[in-house]
Order: C-alpha cells, then sequence, then structure tokens
C-alpha cells in the first residue's frame, strides 16, 4: 500500500456532550465513588452520553459522515439522569436513566438508520442511555442514591477517541444543532 494515498483509521462516535454544570455534579458524585472502588475517573470535560459509536473509519470518509450529520433535522431531547449503576462485566461505574425518554430512543434510531444506510454502521445496536464515569473500578458496593441530573440536550456531537498510556481521549471534532 502507497503510504502516501493511504489513510489511517479514526475510532469515532455520535454523543450527546453533557452540559458543564451536570458534568461537574456527576464528576464530584463520581469522586467520592472512586475512593471505595478504586477505578480511573472519567475526565469531567468528556462527560458525554454515546449514541452511536462507529468504531474505526476511514479519514478519507470524514466529509461524507459530516454531510450526513449536517443533513439528519434531529430533534432537541430532554435527558434525566437518576441512577447509579455498576457493570461488573467491563468495571465501570455509571449514570443513567431509571427510564429514558422516549425522544431520546427515538434520536438514537434515527441516527443510527441514517449510519446503516450509509455504510458507517452493520446494523442499529440497542442504546443504553448512560454516562461513563469510573473505568477499571472494583465493585462499589451500594451506590447512593443519584440526585436528578436533567437537560434538554440541543446537539449532536461527532468525537474521536484516541488511546493513550492513561486512558482514553475524547475529542470533540463536530457538532450540529438539534432542532
Amino acid at each position: 500500500m502507497n503510504p502516501e494515498t493511504a489513510a489511517s483509521p479514526a475510532r469515532l462516535f455520535f454523543a450527546l456532550w453533557l452540559p458543564q454544570t451536570v458534568a461537574r455534579q456527576l464528576h464530584t458524585r463520581a469522586g467520592g465513588i472512586v475512593g471505595r472502588s478504586g477505578g480511573r475517573l472519567a475526565r469531567e470535560e468528556s462527560l458525554h452520553l454515546t449514541l452511536a459509536f462507529l468504531g474505526e473509519v476511514d479519514e478519507r470518509r470524514l466529509p461524507e459522515l459530516q454531510r450526513l450529520a449536517a443533513d439528519l433535522r434531529l430533534p432537541r431531547v430532554p435527558v434525566r439522569l437518576d441512577r447509579l449503576g455498576f457493570w461488573k462485566h467491563n468495571h465501570i461505574v455509571w449514570a443513567g436513566c431509571g427510564e429514558a425518554a422516549p425522544e431520546l430512543t427515538t434520536l438514537a434510531g434515527e441516527l443510527q438508520r441514517a449510519l446503516v444506510a450509509a455504510g458507517f454502521l452493520d446494523a442499529e445496536r440497542a442504546v443504553t442511555p448512560h454516562v461513563t464515569l469510573l473505568r477499571k473500578a472494583a465493585h462499589p458496593g451500594e451506590l447512593p442514591a443519584l440526585p436528578a441530573q436533567e437537560w434538554s440536550a440541543g446537539e449532536l456531537v461527532l468525537a474521536r477517541t484516541w488511546r493513550t498510556d492513561r486512558g482514553s481521549t475524547y475529542e470533540p471534532m463536530a457538532r450540529w444543532p438539534l432542532q
């Protein structure tokens, strides 16, 4: 393969980024849990709710992906994070929805259908709305109650994942308003 014409893959996903006030509240709450469960605390500025994980995408397809997102007419959605949980299989402490707003599920479905039709995803995937707070955590025991964190998500974010020796870093690449 000619290195001058080869494009490197980018690990990409679409998400709703948390407002600063919500991110701060969740980060503070997670900081209180890390003391008893260990693990790696997610960076406050990187807290997000993933709608569609694309995995590795050839960088030459980025303009096509951005046009697809720009052409979507997706509605603003209410988000309510009101519970903490722990997934034992991947050692993640998360904040999630006791019951996801139907608008949030619809938004993820519409986005994924467009991505499948354009060949960026193989199939739609079920979305469990959550925000990862801690990675590589031991079982934290009984988690504290989470005062509800609510907002109206007003933009769709395309982000890139960078793996480093200190974990993953997330870089928003582009943003589009939700109607």
